[in-house]
């Protein structure tokens, strides 16, 4: 699941470390994570220390954002050039669809939030399709606000 709250067991399995960050951290990319967008974006999950950072690479741009901040960032050493080639490399080449689903908002106005129960991210007012990442207990895991965001299991249906 991309957007897991916790990675753990066989996850850790496919982590690469890639070296040292700017800051000093231990950057580890988790290879299992990487998943087609479009022609020029992949997200990802990659490691700073021990803190996870759902991100977004912009493949065109040789950058990557952080969902749960929205921060851009551009590499600052060769470990983060090199993770952002990885990612782009490896998520680009791939034909293998990405293991989202899609979801469909059937009752708006349906609120995403920043967490289950959390502060109001943006609301989907119309019937639409949403990518769904995974879940935490009955809250899916969406970027629908172009950040990490949660919505009730209750306002959405899936399509498969």
């Amino acid at each position: 699941m991309f957007f897991g709250i916790a990675a753990a067991g066989s996850a850790q399995s496919n982590l690469v470390d890639l070296g040292r960050a700017v800051g000093g951290q231990q950057v580890r990319l988790d290879m299992s994570s990487l998943q087609r967008v479009s022609d020029r974006s992949v997200d990802f999950l990659y490691y700073l220390g021990n803190d996870a950072r759902y991100s977004q690479a912009n493949c065109n741009a040789g950058s990557w954002t952080t969902f749960l901040d929205g921060s851009v960032h551009y590499p600052q050493s060769d470990t983060t050039a090199r993770m952002v080639q990885i990612v782009c490399e490896e998520g680009l080449g791939t034909t293998q669809a990405p293991s989202t689903t899609r979801w469909v908002v059937f009752d708006p106005p349906s609120n995403v939030r920043d967490r289950p129960h959390g502060n109001i991210q943006c609301v989907v007012n119309s019937q639409r399709t949403i990518n769904v990442y995974g879940s935490q207990g009955d809250w899916l895991i969406t970027d629908t606000c172009g950040s990490q965001g949660f919505i009730h299991n209750s306002q959405v249906r899936s399509t498969r």
